[in-house]
């Protein structure tokens, strides 16, 4: 079989992101007015994956235990549909068949309503909403080839209204300020010597691959994803083209490196609506940024369940402005991490997440160029409420940013965030997910009251 290289297909697949997304690749730039706006972090959407932690293992068949019934196919005159995993079933057996084959095809919709209920600036109700649709192609089930991925992901988003509690912090993962359609992601992975190597190039979400804890994937605030200090970060709703390059020295270590498109930071180009072409050309824009993160995981260590840390360092490269005058030649800060299970009712050591997990951040950046010097966060998720309700999810979260303390940066306070959240599977395919967030001290203005939002969100898969 000849195996000729995917690289040539994704560069031309990139260049037609833009235009395809009903966006011009050489659109102006957008100015972006606040770092609420610039920084929004997204939420987790079925079929985007995050990177592996631990070294991938080579793929392998899929084999039923012996003795273990069929399960009910997902059609109607057969499953129930309330029992289905997913809310459009099996395509009448066409969507088994290309799964089968190396096609893999996820879908979702998420709908936020959140209102101010008091303090902040202005008490109104709003809606955020995003349609997602992406599909994954398996090298191993397709050519042959072992070790090759190639995703593409688009998505849609509707904002309607917004309450605006006054904080620097973001209060509804969904954000994107103005409606957006764009094919988000389209990239190649190729993993290498038996798992030691795993290459990704292409147009990718940074928090994808770096600065995420898993545990917080249900959260709502923004700073639960990734510490909202890491300046000009390729992530929601705005990936880019990049290079990311990961090395498993053992089973449970991890070094990865990324040069991304670093045209969103202070030349504001959204590179999510385009494709490479901030990455390839200066005209617009010549700067990068840089990324890399180590860190381990664990099971059954010390007495400890299942768990990782670790910590990373980004560069912009960029001309920020500094709060007291002129500008910065390109700025960096650092992060840490850390997520532990506490409490698991499986013991086991499988992929299934149910427990108490525990989660921790820190971020640190100049407060010479950035609103946010410092960021801590602390978090708990309980996967599997009740008995009956092993599907259900609870959790609460706090999150301090450190304002910066520039004479001219104008802020007096530090904000705090706190965040409590209660998901009820409504089915498979549907929950609500009712929360409530409290800010103190939003924006760091002593003329702002604490603002308390509360809200709702709805998650549908396809």
């Amino acid at each position: 079989m000849i195996r000729t290289s995917p690289v040539p297909l994704i560069v031309a697949l990139l260049a037609c992101a833009g235009r395809a997304a009903g966006q011009p690749v050489d659109s102006d730039p957008v100015e972006l007015s606040s770092v609420e706006e610039s920084f929004e972090m997204g939420p987790e959407l079925p079929g985007r994956e995050k990177g592996d932690r631990e070294r991938p293992a080579p793929e392998a068949a899929a084999e039923k235990p012996a003795g273990e019934p069929e399960a009910p196919r997902e059609w109607f005159g057969h499953a129930p549909y309330w029992m289905w995993t997913r809310a459009s079933g099996d395509w009448a057996g066409g969507r088994t068949w290309l799964e089968d084959r190396g096609v893999t095809f996820a879908g979702s919709y998420s709908l936020d309503w959140q209102s101010l209920w008091s303090g902040g600036v202005s008490k109104s109700a709003a809606t955020r909403s995003a349609t997602d649709f992406n599909v994954t192609f398996d090298s191993l089930k397709l050519l042959k080839y072992d070790g090759g991925t190639l995703f593409a992901d688009f998505y849609s988003t509707d904002m309607h209204e917004r309450p605006d509690a006054g904080a620097i912090q973001s209060f509804s993962s969904l954000e994107t300020g103005d409606n957006v359609d764009q094919i988000a992601e389209l990239w190649y992975e190729q993993v290498l010597f038996g798992g030691v190597l795993r290459l990704k190039v292409g147009k990718v979400d940074a928090n994808s691959e770096f600065a995420f804890t898993g545990p917080s994937g249900e959260n709502l605030n923004g700073s639960a994803a990734v510490n909202p200090n890491i300046l000009g970060m390729p992530t929601w709703p705005d990936p880019a083209t990049s290079v990311n390059v990961f090395v498993y020295p053992v089973e449970r270590w991890y070094i990865g490196a990324a040069l991304y498109d670093g045209a969103l930071g202070v030349d504001g180009i959204h590179t999510g609506r385009r494709g490479p072409s901030t990455f390839f050309s200066d005209e617009q824009s010549d700067d990068w940024f840089w990324i890399g993160e180590t860190g381990v995981t664990w099971s059954e260590v010390w007495g400890l369940a299942k768990g990782r840390a670790g910590g990373g360092v980004w560069h912009h490269t960029g001309q920020w402005p500094r709060f007291g005058g002129g500008t910065e030649d390109g700025t960096t800060g650092f992060y840490l991490f850390a997520e532990q299970l506490l409490w698991d009712p499986t013991r086991d050591d499988s992929e299934d997440d149910r427990g108490l997990w525990m989660f921790a951040q820190y971020g640190y950046a100049d407060e010479a160029v950035s609103e946010i010097g410092d960021h801590i966060g602390l978090g708990l998720v309980l996967n599997g409420t009740f008995e009956g309700r092993e599907d259900d999810a609870a959790g609460a979260y706090v999150s301090w940013v450190g304002l910066s303390d520039e004479e001219d940066a104008g802020f007096s306070e530090n904000e705090t965030a706190i965040e409590v959240f209660y998901k009820f599977m409504v089915t498979p395919f549907v929950s609500v997910k009712p929360h409530l967030q409290w800010f103190i001290n939003p924006g760091g203005d002593p003329e702002i009251d604490d603002a308390l939002v509360g809200g709702l969100r709805l998650e549908v898969t396809f």
